[in-house]
């Protein structure tokens, strides 16, 4: 008999599967394919390179932060260990889109090694993704209080940011107290890792030689992110590209490069989690550091 978990855990999977195809097909559909090859084959891989390396500083500064959210409950991590969790997680949300969440593997394997509670794991990465969110959602109204032409006046991003922020502190202070002593410090990083984020879209926007005002698209990739934080698909594949291709028709955009801004995105954000794909083998290395031997396991 196959348990209602393991029915439960392939349906999930199923549903992912489905929703990225479905979403994809839609899109492709809808846009020239020739012309997105086009738009492509005359990319420009200098900004490209930059582009990535972009992203990189934001993993640095995503592993750095949830490293700080571990120090609050007690759980002391060296930076490159940690980086090492990170990179095993973002492998299994691109690649491995199975029962498990990479942060819910990351959780079985800290609470295996360091025996710290689940519950504390479990709130201290829920408070990571919370904070990601607050950086997403204050950048993204720093862009719209800059846009012209929107039904609400610019200084109403200000007054959201402010009381949101502010709102946000005392849900921390109330319930969340071990965090609130790291807030600047989480949220300075927060902001740093959404912001190099931004810097690799505009790279991006350069690689494919975009002429005209920048603003549109990038208001697209940080809708596209908040999207992508709900696990609907894998890795974000196909949510992203559904954005793109709708807030190209409103801002009345070329859709061939929204979409392909949003595939190079994925590519990267695909390439730079393959490292990941070693500790899948060798969880040995993720072990305490200084103890035992490293072997391959699977």
């Amino acid at each position: 008999m196959i348990k209602s978990k393991t029915l439960f855990s392939i349906f999930k999977i199923l549903i992912k599967i489905l929703l990225t195809a479905g979403a994809l097909y839609w899109v492709f559909s809808n846009v020239d394919l020739e012309k997105t090859r086009a738009t492509i084959a005359q990319a420009d891989p200098l900004p490209l390179g930059a582009a990535f390396i972009a992203f990189i500083c934001s993993q640095l500064f995503a592993s750095s932060r949830v490293r700080t959210f571990f120090g609050c409950i007690g759980l002391k991590l060296s930076e490159w260990l940690n980086y090492k969790l990170y990179l095993l997680g973002m492998f299994y949300n691109m690649f491995l889109p199975g029962g498990i969440s990479g942060d819910g593997y990351k959780i079985f394997l800290l609470r295996k090694e360091y025996g710290i509670e689940t519950r504390k794991l479990l709130t201290a990465v829920f408070m990571d993704k919370l904070s990601g969110l607050w950086a997403l959602t204050v950048l993204l109204l720093l862009l719209l209080s800059k846009t012209t032409g929107l039904p609400i006046p610019g200084y109403w991003a200000w007054i959201l940011i402010i009381m949101g922020t502010a709102g946000y502190y005392l849900i921390l202070k109330l319930w969340f107290k071990p965090y609130v002593p790291s807030f600047l410090m989480i949220h300075l990083k927060a902001l740093g890792g959404q912001t190099c984020q931004l810097l690799c879209a505009l790279f991006i926007l350069y690689t494919l030689r975009v002429e005209g005002p920048f603003l549109p698209y990038i208001l697209l990739f940080m809708a596209s992110s908040l999207l992508a934080l709900f696990p609907l698909t894998i890795g974000g594949l196909g949510a992203r590209e559904l954005v793109f291709m709708y807030g190209a028709r409103y801002f009345v955009l070329d859709p061939q490069i929204a979409i392909t801004i949003s595939l190079l995105f994925y590519s990267i954000s695909a390439l730079s989690s393959l490292p990941g794909a070693y500790f899948v083998f060798h969880i040995s290395s993720l072990h305490k550091e200084n103890q035992g031997t490293p072997t391959a396991e699977v």
